[in-house]
């Protein structure tokens, strides 16, 4: 069974070798494309076609790094956002996930329309990048909430 994902622009299936690809990438973001090939079981011109398609076709934003110095980001920060109704949230919330210090932005149905988790350097950069997301048209309120803890990374 085929998975679907929304991206710009449209409708991209997936099948079990991209997901498979996309899982290695998740693991190693650097390996090499001859290790990749290997992993998913595909030739590395196979490899490589799929990666450049999944780049082009937006399912691959980007890759990233992980930080192990986790004291690099001493202050973390949820902040909970409510929207005007009258306005497209995504184009919002895609505002917002750019901001310097968001890490993860989504959306949500009921009370709450997004929720966005904050690394930032110190305080003062936290209060700055609240600013940053009231000073936005489409916002009604925002709730700031320390995270004290984070599990699961």
């Amino acid at each position: 069974m085929k998975e679907r994902i929304v991206y710009e622009g449209g409708m991209r299936s997936l099948d079990s070798k991209d997901k498979l690809l996309i899982t290695a990438l998740k693991k190693n973001a650097r390996a090499s494309l001859v290790s990749l090939a290997r992993d998913i079981g595909l030739s590395r011109s196979a490899a490589h076609d799929r990666l450049m398609r999944l780049e082009e076709n937006g399912t691959i934003a980007a890759y990233t790094i992980e930080i192990n110095d986790l004291d690099l980001f001493k202050t973390k920060a949820v902040f909970m956002v409510n929207f005007t109704d009258a306005q497209d949230n995504r184009v919002s919330a895609q505002r917002i996930s750019k901001m310097a210090g968001i890490v993860q932005a989504c959306c949500l149905s009921g009370e709450i329309d997004l929720i966005a988790y904050a690394e930032c350097t110190d305080t003062n950069h936290l209060v700055n990048l609240r600013e940053q997301i009231s000073a936005l048209k489409t916002v009604v309120t925002i709730r700031t909430h320390s995270v004290l803890s984070v599990n699961g990374r």
